[in-house]
């Protein structure tokens, strides 16, 4: 495949609309497309045959190696050029749709632009060929968006992954020199900020509306109390377990020396908050990620998506904390970018009926 459909285009906006990209494709409805009988052969034949026809008819300018960073080599679509993977669709009663390495959902950065711009996991446009197998001919090619396939499909399968944040260099700087030291985001949930209630709780105790403390309280004990400390070099659990300590006496808990902190998900169930120390660029978030919306057990009804994060900023030479991250869940795809540990895919069925409906045609979101 020509190294220039690896490269993203100079600007987002540089990007073909999708309908235009059905328009340049239809010249291959119809056209022969020999099959090997190997799945991984004709993929990538049927990807370098729609790069070549993308290249060939006025397509973006690539960026230089300073406009952008990839933030995962894995995960990201195969022709970034113009932003699309590609699939090929043979025959039986249902096709599946399998994405390897994000979840084509979520908002997850997947380029980071140097003027702040940024193309995302549920941005990536995938195009389907669809081959009569019989006659060995390219019989239609459709052109989906992740949401479309979730409206009209249903949603990708989540798989058991453990899953990481990178923050990349260039957001942890931003939220260090932002006002505050704090990129932030509010939520709708609780209202309460009399502090000394909580002495009559646990950490460990469900989130309720009588406990559950605004993320504006929460922010401002975070600006006045956590900003600034310095987190002892340690192993990365005691680190994480001291953190937790510094953080529940701040919001105003009265922990007992004997009292163990939760060391499950969240950190804090009362406050529904997770807390993570950061001095790399790898976040660990474990069993749960806000990539795949789950409801929390024993959690006042919350899910990954609303769950609240608190990801302390620390320096790796003096160990300060030097900004912080509060938001919930669903905001940190966003700015950040998730990636797994090891290789996943997500999933969706797609019945076969549905190419059927537009045999020879190359079309968008039909």
């Amino acid at each position: 495949m020509d190294k220039k459909l690896k490269i993203p285009p100079q600007k987002r906006q540089d990007l073909t609309p999708p309908k235009e990209l059905a328009k340049k494709l239809q010249i291959l409805v119809g056209s022969d497309f020999p099959l090997t009988g190997k799945s991984r052969t004709d993929g990538s034949n049927i990807r370098k045959l729609i790069g070549k026809t993308l290249l060939e008819n006025s397509p973006p300018l690539c960026a230089e190696k300073s406009d952008y960073e990839l933030m995962s080599k894995k995960g990201v679509p195969k022709i970034l050029l113009e932003y699309v993977d590609t699939y090929i669709v043979t025959s039986g009663t249902t096709y599946n749709l399998q994405v390897w390495n994000r979840n084509p959902s979520s908002s997850s950065v997947q380029i980071q632009y140097a003027n702040g711009e940024t193309l995302k996991s549920d941005e990536v446009r995938f195009v389907l060929v669809k081959i009569d197998v019989a006659k060995e001919m390219i019989e239609s090619i459709v052109i989906l968006t992740p949401q479309y396939i979730v409206e009209k499909f249903g949603i990708f399968g989540k798989p058991t992954i453990k899953s990481q944040l990178i923050i990349s260099n260039k957001m942890r700087q931003m939220v260090i020199e932002s006002r505050d030291s704090i990129l932030f985001y509010p939520d709708m949930l609780g209202s309460k900020s009399n502090l000394s209630n909580l002495k009559n709780f646990s950490i460990h105790d469900e989130a309720t509306s009588d406990s559950l403390l605004s993320m504006e309280s929460i922010k401002k004990i975070v600006i006045e109390k956590i900003i600034g400390q310095k987190i002892p070099p340690a192993s990365t659990k005691n680190r994480g377990q001291l953190l937790e300590n510094i953080f529940a006496k701040a919001l105003g808990y009265e922990l007992l020396d004997t009292e163990a902190l939760a060391g499950g998900y969240p950190d804090i169930r009362n406050q529904a908050l997770e807390i993570k120390i950061q001095d790399s660029p790898t976040v660990d978030l474990g069993k749960y990620s806000p990539e795949f919306e789950e409801v929390i057990p024993n959690c006042g009804g919350f899910t990954t998506k609303t769950m609240r994060y608190c990801i302390v900023l620390t320096n790796p030479t003096t160990y300060i904390v030097e900004g912080v991250v509060l938001a919930i869940g669903d905001k940190l795809g966003e700015n950040f970018t998730y990636i797994a540990n090891k290789s996943y895919k997500s999933q969706r069925s797609i019945l076969m009926s549905f190419f059927e409906s537009i045999k020879g045609k190359s079309i968008f979101n039909p």
